[in-house]
């Protein structure tokens, strides 16, 4: 743990690598390889490897100088990423994670309670069926960590974001090819939304990680409706 701050800014180390930090992180990685004993939660839950991938990578945001929103929704949260280590690194933010997965979405609950994260909650089931669970506009920031394509993402995301809110998506090169869409770049008008990708570098990987974030400030009649379906 101690050159976990290597990962970061030289600006944001002290302030995220507190010993509360440190400890929340420790015990969710203990967590983490207990319950994946018994349940697939992640390939390799060694907290070793962990630190150095899914943690690190987690943290994009603030490698790329996002500020910490009032409230955070993450979708398809899985073995707690990205949602964990943000709820840590923000511990103002109140989070939700969403997930379809039962066993995984008990598992959150779990995380809740045991790691812990006063500020979090678990909504389970698919994110677009949450029309009477999540608040309408509610969310000043969005994320979704390898889940589904971008266009599908900001169709579950639109009806939830504050305006002015941020929809960040942890992507690949190969899919920066759907910001060219042209259907998609229509959606993009219509809502008033604004594309920008992020290169950011994690230590000892070679391929440089890219973050979409979507930048909504959407008119009235540019919200579609989860309830009716449009």
């Amino acid at each position: 743990m101690n050159d976990f701050a290597a990962a970061l800014p030289v600006g944001e180390g002290p302030v995220i690598c507190t010993d509360t930090f440190c400890a929340g992180l420790a015990s969710f990685l203990t967590l983490l390889a207990q319950t994946n004993e018994v349940m697939n939660l992640t390939s390799d839950a060694d907290p070793g490897h962990l630190l150095a991938t899914h943690i690190r990578d987690s943290l994009a945001p603030l490698l790329v100088g996002l500020e910490a929103p009032h409230s955070l929704l993450d979708i398809g949260t899985g073995g707690g990423f990205p949602a964990v280590p943000l709820a840590l690194a923000w511990p103002t933010t109140t989070v939700t994670m969403s997930e379809s997965i039962g066993k995984k979405a008990h598992f959150l609950e779990s995380l809740v309670g045991g790691v812990p994260l006063p500020r979090a909650r678990v909504v389970h089931g698919r994110v677009e069926d949450h029309a009477s669970v999540l608040p309408e506009r509610a969310f000043n920031m969005i994320t979704a960590r390898s889940v589904a394509h971008i266009a599908t993402v900001l169709q579950y995301a639109l009806p939830l974001l504050a305006s002015n809110g941020r929809l960040v998506l942890w992507k690949g090169e190969k899919d920066l090819a759907e910001l060219q869409d042209p259907p998609f770049v229509a959606t993009l008008h219509r809502v008033h939304c604004t594309a920008t990708v992020l290169d950011y570098a994690l230590p000892g990987v070679e391929r440089n990680s890219k973050l979409v974030i979507l930048q909504v400030t959407p008119t009235l009649s540019g919200w579609s409706s989860r309830r009716n379906g449009s």
